[in-house]
């Protein structure tokens, strides 16, 4: 099972939400540059990247367009207010994967062009139901309305969070897992994983194909020195 690094970025700092909620921002000590340069020394070949300032209806922040160039031996993931198709082709044209929730639930045929492979769709569950927005609006679709037309746009990978459980190191959302997992995505688990038990845990909800983890690297209760961690990170890509 992969261990994929998570690091959501809001006004130039690192930052941790808890539940998506912008008042809840918690700050970081240290650079996006340094923390991406110390998990790169550490062995992470994969990257997940958060622009919360365009999550939020901002401004894309420019900094993050240049990490796939100076880092080329990380393939780097980025999501945040990807919400029309111009912006998904810039965010491919820089060499990462596009991580793509609203555009993806409400405008599918809107990725028809795109390169299915290099797209994740972003899946956020609450109680079992897709929300958009910034996690502010439910989807007027059902999982299963969702889905179909994704797949059918040979849309594969999907990033799947329990919001009740992000950053708030409550254990992984199983059921939200399987319950994508069994309509046929190859699923990347997000939300509420706290050490190494809790990937272990991912592991077991067959079509998982890697976990993300953002608070409880930052916190330190995942260290990215850690051989076990080294390996997860590091780890082949398999079914992903």
């Amino acid at each position: 099972m992969r261990l994929i690094p998570s690091m959501d970025l809001l006004g130039g700092q690192v930052v941790r939400l808890l539940r998506g909620e912008r008042r809840s921002a918690e700050a970081y000590p240290f650079s996006p540059e340094d923390w991406i340069a110390r998990l790169v020394r550490a062995g992470a070949r994969r990257i997940h990247l958060v622009d919360l300032d365009a999550a939020f209806g901002g401004v894309p922040q420019a900094r993050l367009r240049g990490f796939a160039k100076a880092w080329p031996e990380v393939r780097f993931q980025l999501g945040g207010g990807l919400r029309t198709p111009a912006a998904v082709r810039a965010v491919l044209a820089d060499g990462f994967e596009a991580v793509v929730g609203t555009l993806a639930l409400e405008t599918p045929e809107a990725l028809g062009g795109l390169d299915p492979d290099r797209l994740i769709a972003a899946l956020d569950l609450r109680r079992g139901a897709p929300v958009v927005r910034g996690w502010t609006a439910a989807s007027s679709r059902s999982l299963a309305e969702v889905a179909g037309p994704l797949l059918a746009q040979g849309v594969r990978r999907a990033l799947v969070t329990d919001v009740e459980r992000d950053g708030a190191l409550a254990g992984p959302g199983l059921e939200a897992l399987a319950l994508v997992a069994d309509l046929g995505f190859r699923v990347q688990a997000s939300g509420g994983l706290r050490d190494l038990a809790d990937l272990e845990l991912v592991a077991t909800v067959s079509g998982t194909v890697a976990a993300i983890s953002g608070k409880a690297l930052l916190d330190g209760r995942i260290t990215p020195e850690d051989p076990a961690v080294r390996a997860a990170m590091a780890a082949p890509e398999g079914a992903e």
